[in-house]
């Protein structure tokens, strides 16, 4: 019997553990586990050694705190600075050396990144690669076992990694630059002029491009933007089709009204540019794009959009209760970072998020994290690490990305994306950038 294939990971170590147990005492198991170890032959000759088992249970310890505590040492900052680190991140903490780890099978170290591995040094390393990346996981919180066993398997598999071959990057450079090109653009035309540039989050716009495209192969017919200031410009241009000219027209001088006497009068001025909506219809009208306006209170259009969201996925066109069809739309809500932890809006919404009387079938969440909270340095803004650990207390799974690197960025929304279809609930993306 290969013992390593049957007990792999964290059940190797109760097995032995429990066959010592029986060696010293039968009966202190069980009889049905007296009996199966009354003809089991252990993987050495006699009693494991002490020392192998500690080195065991110190190789599972130190592939548990990877998975768990591995985003602290993920490089997530386009700016450079270096990952806080944990010390349960090194194999010393866990009394393990190259060697120790290199004389242990991979199979010790569980999950996708063991197979093929050669042993548990090499195991160890691919998870490192996996969750001290670019992306950062944080589902250790999440409850649910299938879940959290579904996501493990997901990241560790590298299943929802794009895999972009050259016409998909040069398509995703062109995407990048005509995002860049516009921002450059206004700056030089209108300097000074409020405009919330999307520079240093530019990679919001083709992850909404991945994401309505999910949504089209899935059959959603509406999906729904919310979002505040940051990056709307450059949202409403290319993921909207909003023309440019209408846009420049909002950096303008306001029309005038004519006076009673046909003179020119008082200046209209209405609402900024940076609030407004808009709608698109695509895939030959199979799908609706709709953002609603946002009139300046920042987080205030998060529970409106849930709200549009629900009234198109319930069928009210038979007596009794609504049906709801999550399937039919995809709710995604944009945050700023220091918005997300800053306003109450945000927690009371979630709060209602999984009850039945609300639930949309789950929202994709993006923050768009430059950083700063307008002017405020996040040491001076929240009590908390990172901007979504609010989230940890509704059981919503999280990555944190780094910005500057487009094909992580792709494959945090279609994880999250697909966690959404398969769950039914919240997902949320921390777009980790920076502010020009």
């Amino acid at each position: 019997m290969d013992f390593w294939r049957i007990f792999p990971g964290p059940n190797a170590a109760y097995a032995l553990e429990l066959y010592e147990k029986y060696r010293l005492d039968p009966e202190s198991v069980d009889p049905a586990t007296r009996a199966y170890f009354s003809r089991w032959t252990p993987p050495v000759d006699g009693a494991l050694p002490t020392v192998a088992l500690a080195k065991l249970a110190g190789a599972i310890q130190f592939a548990n705190a990877i998975r768990t505590y591995g985003h602290l040492a993920a490089h997530l900052d386009p700016l450079g600075s270096e990952p806080p680190g944990h010390p349960a991140l090194s194999a010393e903490f866990h009394d393990l050396s190259e060697a120790d780890l290199r004389e242990l099978p991979a199979s010790v170290i569980g999950g996708p990144v063991a197979q093929g591995a050669t042993n548990a040094l090499e195991a160890v390393r691919r998870l490192f690669e996996v969750y001290a990346g670019p992306v950062g996981y944080e589902f250790g919180h999440i409850e649910d076992f299938e879940e959290r066993a579904w996501l493990q398997e997901a990241v560790e598999s590298g299943r929802y990694w794009p895999n972009l071959g050259p016409e998909e990057a040069i398509a995703l450079l062109d995407r990048l630059t005509q995002v860049d090109v516009f921002e450059q653009f206004l700056h030089r035309a209108f300097p000074g002029r409020t405009r919330f540039s999307i520079e240093g989050v530019d990679m919001l716009v083709p992850m909404l491009d991945w994401l309505i495209r999910r949504a089209t192969a899935e059959e959603v017919r509406q999906v729904f933007v919310a979002m505040t200031h940051r990056g709307r410009l450059n949202v409403m241009a290319h993921i909207f089709g909003k023309p440019y000219a209408e846009l420049l027209a909002y950096f303008r001088e306001a029309t005038r009204e004519p006076s009673l006497d046909g003179r020119e009068g008082i200046p209209i001025y209405g609402d900024v540019h940076y609030h407004l909506g808009g709608q698109r219809v695509l895939a030959d009208g199979r799908l609706v794009l709709t953002m609603p306006p946002n009139p300046s209170h920042l987080e205030a259009v998060y529970p409106v959009v849930e709200g549009m969201a629900r009234a198109v996925a319930a069928d009210t066109s038979r007596p009794g209760a609504p049906r709801v069809d999550p399937g039919r739309v995809l709710p995604i809500v944009i945050h700023g970072d220091a918005a997300f932890s800053g306003q109450g809006v945000v927690a009371e919404t979630l709060n209602l998020y999984r009850l039945p009387g609300y639930t949309v079938g789950g929202t994709v969440h993006i923050i768009a994290n430059n950083q700063i909270g307008y002017t405020t340095e996040p040491v001076l803004g929240r009590s908390t690490r990172y901007a979504t650990d609010l989230v940890k207390g509704f059981g919503i799974p999280v990555a944190h990305v780094n910005a500057d690197d487009p094909v992580a960025c792709l494959a945090a929304v279609e994880l999250a994306f697909a966690y959404r279809q398969r769950f039914g609930k919240d997902f949320v993306v921390d777009l980790i950038g920076y502010r020009r």
